[in-house]
């Protein structure tokens, strides 16, 4: 790719804005980042600092966004400890002035041991390992970033569920507890704060996204099975994820308050 994220820019539909992307070294958050700065934000890339790749990773996407132009970090904490995660955002301000939009894709690591497991022989432990990255992570962005926020009484705020939370899954049961506990969040926060923050807070669900780390755990015949289901008859990419996280984090959604927005190619239908 050789055009410049100034070149890229199609409406600047984030000009002057300041995102934080959780879990900026995975696929989707990757995809993101580059969406974000394509339109004109300044992205900073939270990863989870736990292994070397995640690290590289989050140094790469963070090093291309400036090669293309745009301004960016990479940042790390363990998002489960709000003192790190406001250490964070406080970083992220004081570089930049403010802080308009989060998007929160870090979560547990997808494993097929975990999907398949007993969902009636699971320890205490085992229940709060999701829940604390991916709602507890969360719920400490938007505490840590709400204040900022209020004093432009603007923001944008991202969470991620997941389509079996609103169908009903008998697998995967510590995911999508931790992943309802997110839209059950939005549902609840959102209108305390759009009207005493000026917050916009939303979710995406998604459904098949063909992530390396998704797809890792199916064969070839598991796969095709699991993507025959999708009326639209292919899994989602992850800049499809990242379209829809720019539409709820522009003023193109400023109508939008409290939703989860479904992107799974037709198989859940509201």
């Amino acid at each position: 790719m050789t055009e410049s994220v100034s070149q890229m820019k199609a409406h600047g539909k984030l000009e002057g804005q300041v995102a934080i992307v959780t879990g900026g070294s995975g696929e989707i958050g990757q995809a993101t980042a580059l969406t974000f700065a394509s339109e004109g934000a300044k992205v900073a890339i939270h990863f989870s600092g736990l292994t070397e790749e995640s690290y590289k990773r989050a140094i790469e996407a963070s090093n291309k966004l400036k090669e293309l132009g745009a301004e960016s970090m990479s940042l790390s904490a363990k998002i489960s400890d709000y003192n790190e995660v406001k250490g964070l955002v406080d970083k992220v301000v004081n570089e930049w002035g403010k802080v308009s939009i989060i998007t929160c894709f870090a979560g547990l690591p997808s494993s097929l041991q975990f999907w398949n497991e007993n969902s009636l022989e699971l320890s205490e432990e085992d229940l709060l390992s999701a829940i604390r990255v991916d709602f507890l992570g969360s719920y400490n962005f938007i505490r840590a970033a709400k204040d900022y926020m209020k004093k432009e009484h603007y923001g944008k705020i991202v969470l991620i569920s997941s389509t079996p939370t609103i169908y009903g899954e008998d697998l995967g049961y510590r995911y999508s507890l931790a992943k309802d506990l997110n839209r059950l969040t939005v549902k609840s926060l959102a209108p305390k704060l759009i009207r005493d923050y000026g917050i916009y807070l939303n979710a995406i669900a998604p459904g098949t996204i063909g992530t390396n780390a998704n797809r890792k755990n199916y064969n070839e015949k598991q796969w095709n099975e699991l993507v025959s289901a999708i009326p639209l008859g292919k899994a989602g990419a992850p800049v499809d994820i990242a379209k829809v996280a720019l539409f709820l984090s522009s003023h193109d959604s400023d109508f939008v308050v409290g939703q989860t927005i479904i992107a799974d190619g037709g198989e859940v239908r509201l």
